[in-house]
């Protein structure tokens, strides 16, 4: 199903007219995130707007549905950034829970929109990106013994606890195995394992933290031949990263502008703030990261199977660290006050801290782009 670029711009209007009227409304006061029944309540809106999939059969333009051109990815891409703009951490749950749609389309495992609300979807091992030995996996590299066993470690759920940010009231967890010398896909209901709550996340507040293993032998494998593990894993990887992108896109939009409106009404010395050179220099810092999000969310705006996600690894890597950077210009620009959970900055950062983590975050890229390139002894 291709998308033109008018239905593009219809689908980005509404999702942007949602985001205002119901999200951004209910997430004004920073200091008080969503309630869980909330954020249910607004996931079943955008479920029944066809912004969230229904079910594993149903067909339609809800994020990550379509892939296969570039006006689907731009959709993709805009429609978690102005969710984001209004809550990072509701962009995230519903970036998530849209990619569990895609994994399990291409598994065959069936869901309604019911066990879609309730699915946690995992991108990952337990750490990081397993340094190199993933991406050589994915490159059709040989694997040394080293690089089978770190694969193996860091597909091991039994092994191994993985921190996960989700909603609260999930029900059921699909995340990657390794199962001879590929990755395979495991379900499992949330009874069969092994949870423990963590206290306060130090971002998306929205969201809750836990610690999850897996017990031997809990839960439903599906396997699939290996090019079609690899290709289907290389896809979920590519479209994670950018989604993060795109959400800590979102963030930084709703930082400019509160940084620039308070630039403007904000005096000091007789004159507005934005007026003075310390203040104009971090509002022009803010601005050279939005440009360069621009620009990198637009040359990623083609089918998905035409990335490199060695280029969107690299890319991820260095707008992070901006994205932060930028947030904390925002407080900043505030001053003192920019500290304060009621503000609205502090929350920023924290949120754009929690993203710059995810999936491994830029911890691990570094060695992933030595693997996808090669440069590694």
């Amino acid at each position: 199903m291709n998308m033109d670029t008018e239905d593009s711009r219809q689908l980005l209007e509404e999702v942007g007219r949602f985001a205002r009227e119901r999200i951004a409304g209910l997430t004004s006061r920073p200091e008080s995130p969503v309630e869980p029944a909330l954020l249910a309540q607004l996931t079943q809106e955008a479920c029944a707007l066809g912004i969230l999939p229904l079910s594993t059969s149903a067909e339609g333009f809800s994020i990550w549905e379509h892939s296969e051109d570039a006006q689907a990815m731009a959709f993709n891409t805009g429609a978690l950034r102005h969710i984001a703009h209004a809550s990072p951490g509701i962009a995230f749950a519903w970036h998530r829970m849209a990619l569990a749609r895609f994994v399990a389309v291409h598994i065959g495992l069936t869901l309604d929109a019911t066990g879609l609300q309730g699915t946690l979807l995992v991108p990952t091992g337990h750490y990081g990106l397993a340094r190199t030995s993933l991406a050589k996996w994915l490159k059709t590299v040989e694997l040394q013994a080293d690089d089978r066993d770190l694969l193996s470690d860091w597909f091991d759920r039994s092994a191994n606890t993985s921190s996960i940010c989700t909603p609260h009231h999930w029900t059921s967890i699909l995340w990657p195995v390794w199962c001879d010398g590929r990755i395979a896909w495991q379900q499992a209901d949330r009874s069969g394992l092994t949870v423990r709550a963590v206290g306060p996340l130090h971002g998306l507040d929205e969201l809750a933290g836990f610690a999850v293993s897996q017990p031997l032998q809990s839960g439903k494998i599906i396997e699939t031949d290996l090019e079609t593990s690899r290709l289907l894993y290389a896809r979920l990887l590519k479209m994670d990263m950018l989604g993060l992108l795109a959400i800590g896109g979102g963030a930084l939009d709703r930082g400019q502008e509160l940084a620039r409106d308070y630039a403007a009404i904000r005096k000091q010395g007789g004159k507005v703030i934005a007026g003075h050179s310390a203040v104009q220099h971090m509002l022009s810092d803010i601005e050279i990261t939005r440009h360069q999000l621009d620009m990198a969310l637009a040359a990623f705006a083609r089918p998905l199977d035409e990335l490199d996600a060695g280029a969107i690894a690299a890319t991820r890597a260095s707008m992070s660290g901006a994205l932060c950077h930028a947030a904390n210009q925002v407080v900043q620009v505030h001053g003192g006050i920019g500290y304060m959970r009621d503000a609205g900055p502090e929350k920023l950062v924290r949120d754009q801290n929690m993203l710059k983590l995810m999936s491994g975050g830029a911890r691990e890229i570094h060695s992933f782009l030595a693997g996808w390139t090669g440069a590694y002894a």
